[in-house]
């Protein structure tokens, strides 16, 4: 066990990493006790030091489980550091469940191990068993090649070297090592999916096939390289489909519905593309069913609205409140240059005759009824008609700045639609001799 032990660390950290250090997370258990028993005499760890985490879950136990990481690493003289932390009370303030929460919090703080502590790599102790419950879980969940992969060997600065070893290959090991561990007696109970599935469903499954681990790791494995292989073939086509660059209103991507609507694959393509921002299956199969409809449709989850607009669906990050917008609109006032220009702005700026406007200006969004004279026209538009001209989706126009400013008897009037037009009635001429130079912000 230690050689396949070296050999997984080597394969999955660089010397430089283990150079630098690898920082082993320690639970207690018995999974995290053997690999810190095994990376304390490996030729290859280099230097390492150990993170506990106490969650404050399980009270006199958690503490229990610290007491003995603090012991067994003192005895060492292995680094150690720990954080104690109020898990339940971050699930109820971030609205996700305690096993979210321990997860983000952890890695959060290994995240800040890494980087105040030089450490090069972080080490978690998921063993086979864990892989295949993930697997499991994935399924039952609805998911794609990624999920049915299991857990990666390796995923940014995270190593995970007990991979390749069963749950009882390690105990077997633990107990002919004199390695103490701790059980955590909330795993016995089968409340929460993962417990259910190792401590009901897998008896079942070994009962059908004793090897069942063994072969639904190499099955993974193989999903891994179809996933992986079809990963790099949906990138090489992606710009057939979807456009990532120079897009408008702070948009994350763009898809032809035209060329998507064609596609024999187009099912899987919205599920690579989607997937990540949380759409669903449910949502999926629905938007492929309007994939080529009319603009105005919505999709919606939390954190991004997909909208559709004229023959491309846009994705944003949703802002509840698009009136905030109006702080990346800048206005300075200049005096008029010598051989000023008026009629080649930079672009996303705009130049009015500082002299009409009556300061300060107002910014909001756009409202039904706004009309205005856009520049070189006599004759007043309406702003919803002039945003159809522009083909903007509707994301666009609640996204869109309207700077207005008074006239003498206090009404409302529109001085430009920030970064697209001005007002006519608000042009520099011969005679302004001061300049409003209006931009979006960086």
């Amino acid at each position: 066990m230690r050689k396949r032990f070296d050999t997984a660390l080597e394969s999955l950290s660089s010397e430089k990493e283990r150079l630098s250090g690898i920082l082993l997370a320690v639970s207690g258990g018995v999974d995290s006790m053997a690999m810190l028993s095994l990376a304390a005499s490996s030729p290859l760890a280099g230097r390492i030091g150990a993170a506990h985490m106490n969650f404050s879950m399980r009270g006199a136990e958690s503490d229990g489980d610290e007491a003995l990481v603090r012991d067994w690493c003192a005895e060492r003289g292995i680094p150690l550091f720990v954080k104690r932390v109020d898990t339940a009370a971050y699930a109820r303030e971030h609205g996700v469940s305690i096993e979210m929460a321990a997860r983000e919090l952890r890695y959060a703080w290994f995240e800040e191990l890494l980087g105040n502590e030089g450490f090069g790599c972080v080490a978690v102790a998921h063993n086979r068993n864990d892989s295949a419950e993930t697997l499991i879980l994935n399924l039952l969940r609805g998911t794609g090649l990624r999920g049915i992969s299991g857990i990666r060997p390796r995923n940014g600065k995270v190593i995970r070297p007990m991979l390749g070893f069963s749950r009882s290959e390690i105990e077997d090991y633990a107990r002919g090592n004199g390695v103490p561990f701790r059980t955590d007696s909330t795993n016995l109970e089968s409340e929460y999916s993962r417990n259910r599935i190792r401590n009901e469903v897998f008896p079942e499954f070994e009962k059908i096939n004793p090897s069942f681990l063994r072969s639904l790791s190499a099955d993974m494995a193989r999903f891994a390289e179809a996933g992986d292989f079809l990963a790099r073939k949906l990138a090489e086509e992606e710009p057939l489909f979807v456009r990532r660059t120079a897009l408008e209103c702070g948009a994350l991507l763009e898809i032809d519905s035209a060329a998507l609507a064609s596609d024999p694959f187009r099912a899987l393509r919205l599920f690579t593309l989607l997937e990540p921002y949380g759409f669903n299956s449910a949502q999926l199969e629905q938007l492929e069913a309007v994939i080529d409809g009319s603009a105005g449709k919505i999709f919606s989850v939390p954190g991004y609205r997909l909208v559709s607009g004229s023959g491309k669906w846009s994705l944003y990050e949703d802002v509840s409140d698009p009136s905030d917008l109006a702080s990346r609109v800048s206005v300075t006032v200049i005096p008029r240059p010598e051989g000023f220009n008026p009629a080649n702005p930079p672009a996303g700026t705009l130049y009015a005759d500082a002299s009409k406007l009556t300061f300060p200006l107002t910014f909001r969004s756009w409202q039904e009824g706004d009309s205005f004279r856009p520049l070189g026209m006599k004759g007043f538009r309406k702003v919803s008609d002039f945003f159809n001209d522009l083909k903007l989706d509707i994301e666009q126009k609640r996204r869109q700045i309207i700077v207005t400013t008074e006239d003498p008897t206090g009404a409302e009037q529109i001085v430009c639609i920030a970064n697209r037009r001005l007002d006519d009635r608000f042009k520099v001429t011969e005679a302004t001799d001061r300049i409003a130079v209006i931009s979006m912000a960086e």
